[in-house]
């Protein structure tokens, strides 16, 4: 089981990062993080012997990927 105490800090210092940005540079971090995250997923289903859990790793990694670019898109089209 997760420890509790790391969760709650973890969730801390993510939402401190957001402190005091603009709207676009949100989704800007947003859009890093997401691909960030896509490719922990991809780490974790490389490593995955399971082949419904790596399936499932692999199209949790899309799913983020597809967060990232519509996150890029919004930000590129209020640059405009």
């Amino acid at each position: 089981m997760a420890d509790l105490d790391f969760i709650q800090t973890s969730m801390q210092q993510m939402a401190a990062l957001f402190e005091g940005l603009s709207r676009e540079e949100t989704k800007q971090l947003l859009a890093a993080l997401e691909r960030s995250g896509a490719a922990v997923y991809n780490s974790l289903a490389e490593e995955e012997q399971d082949a419904d859990a790596k399936a499932a790793l692999l199209s949790a990694a899309g799913r983020e990927i597809e967060n990232a670019e519509v996150l890029e898109l919004l930000a590129a089209n209020s640059e405009q």
